[in-house]
């Protein structure tokens, strides 16, 4: 039996390696440009810490290495997130995806799959002291870590009672874990392989399930490429490349022997018509993510306020070394990148157990402390612009400071701060999209990966905009009514 199946590969093998030409316009530029998304490291495509200077690595950076080296052309990688892969293949930005893709039935209905060139499957991983935990079902009611639009996420989607935490990267849903964010993590075997080392506490359960292939993509009119690309993986399979390979990164287990089996070798999947969108679920989880989105503006923008009008009272009457404090924080806040911001509090103080917080909390605080800044200068500009005969006949009435600041000084300067602040909580609804980045679905978000799943990313992008004004415009008319009664009320 074993023997039969040798010569079944051998035979499947010799027939594929017969190389069909790569198409002429590849062979006249002489590169074919792969996407991939490095931000997933190891074992796809990296910079290994230890060896910066030997550049990219990885055993997807290898595999194209060779690819090209049977195509006879140069391989150039073209950075792009995960999830955007296939818009940006549809754009040209790239000719193939080589990315740990999956083919999935979405996936399909918009491009070209090549032949197999991994068998994986996947693992669940939990943290120490997790006990009563070795399948899916059994971590109902609560979060599990997974990348967006993988494999993974299909797979806890379908599992009842399980809540997909989404992520962009497996790197992030692991750090998750080891605080103690979300209960369990699933990710395919090679991922959870190469990330061990950086998560040692972190515990395998269960056994590897779900046999599943990674292919690459290509558009559904680079018929051409795809038959050239499939018997460049047949060569490399029959002349051992892709074993050596894959052994050199300790990804080769005794189902890649099932890569050369015709029904695997054989089975491609072409591009299928677009599926329908199923527009009342659609739009609840548009409604659910704008939701989100008005929930986490309204209380960070709240905040901004509260800490904005004291920065700018600290700035303006305070004591010289309140000033100071007062003024580095402006700075700060001001002068770096509010998506670090976010990251060093989500992540960064997730390492320590009594400063853990939670994404909607980690997303409210830093729009919250970012906003703030603005708003303080906002505020000391009107706090100043009241005239200065309003303080002194204050004080001739024998007021204290701080009666005159509630009564006379802060009134009259709110009054000044009604639009630029109308402007700000505006621009806060659009720049709430940034907390996707730890995890926090919100309306961006999901319509990130509706759009990716369906391909409709005009028609929910003028449904996802349409919403954003829906909640913008009654704020901003609402702003120039109060003014209009200010107005009235002055004269």
């Amino acid at each position: 039996m074993i023997a039969l199946r040798l010569v079944l590969l051998l035979l499947v093998g010799t027939l594929l390696a017969a190389q069909s030409p790569l198409p002429e316009r590849f062979r006249a530029a002489g590169v074919l440009r792969w996407g991939a998304d490095a931000e997933g490291g190891a074992p796809f495509v990296f910079l290994d810490p230890a060896h910066p200077e030997q550049g990219e690595v990885g055993f997807e950076v290898d595999l194209a290495r060779e690819l090209g080296a049977v195509l006879g052309v140069r391989t150039e990688r073209v950075q792009a997130p995960y999830e955007n892969l296939v818009p940006a293949l549809e754009r040209g930005d790239f000719d193939v995806v080589l990315n740990g893709f999956e083919a999935t039935p979405e996936r399909r209905a918009k491009v070209r799959f090549s032949r197999p060139y991994y068998v994986f499957q996947q693992q669940l991983t939990v943290a120490p002291g997790t006990t009563g935990v070795c399948f899916l079902r059994d971590l109902a009611g609560k979060r599990v870590g997974v990348l967006g639009q993988s494999m993974s996420h299909q797979l806890v989607l379908a599992e009842p009672g399980v809540e997909a935490a989404i992520y962009e990267s497996n790197v992030t849903a692991y750090q998750d874990l080891a605080n103690g964010r979300i209960a369990a993590s699933l990710a395919d075997v090679p991922i959870a392989r190469a990330l061990r080392p950086m998560f040692p506490t972190l515990v395998d359960v269960g056994e590897p399930f779900h046999d599943a292939y990674y292919a690459m993509a290509v558009r559904p009119d680079a018929k051409d490429l795809q038959r050239a690309l499939d018997d460049a993986l047949g060569t490399l399979l029959a002349n051992g490349t892709l074993e050596r390979i894959y052994r050199k990164w300790n990804l080769w287990t005794d189902a890649q022997r099932r890569l050369g089996e015709p029904a695997v070798a054989l089975a491609h999947a072409d591009a299928a018509d677009s599926r329908d969108l199923d527009w009342g679920t659609t739009l609840s989880l548009l409604g659910l993510g704008a939701g989100r989105t008005v929930l986490v503006s309204v209380l960070s923008f709240a905040l901004a306020l509260a800490l904005g009008l004291g920065l700018a009272l600290v700035r303006v009457h305070g004591p010289a070394p309140l000033r100071w404090a007062a003024l580095a924080y402006v700075e700060l806040f001001r002068g770096t990148p509010i998506l670090v911001q976010l990251l060093l509090l989500y992540y960064g103080l997730g390492q320590f157990e009594a400063l853990r917080l939670d994404a909607f909390t980690a997303g409210v605080l830093g729009l919250g402390l970012n906003y703030a800044a603005y708003e303080a200068e906002i505020h000391r500009g009107a706090l100043l612009a009241v005239p200065r005969g309003q303080r002194e006949a204050a004080q001739a009435l024998g007021m204290t400071t701080l009666q005159m600041l509630r009564h006379v000084v802060v009134p009259q300067a709110m009054r000044l701060t009604l639009a630029p602040s109308t402007n700000d909580f505006i621009a806060l609804f659009k720049d709430s999209s940034i907390v996707m980045v730890i995890s926090y679905v919100e309306l961006t978000k999901q319509y990130q990966m509706l759009a990716n799943a369906s391909g409709r990313f005009v028609l929910l992008g003028l449904v996802t905009s349409a919403l954003y004004l829906a909640m913008s415009l009654p704020l901003a008319y609402a702003a120039r009514r109060f003014e209009r009664r200010l107005d009235r009320d002055r004269a």
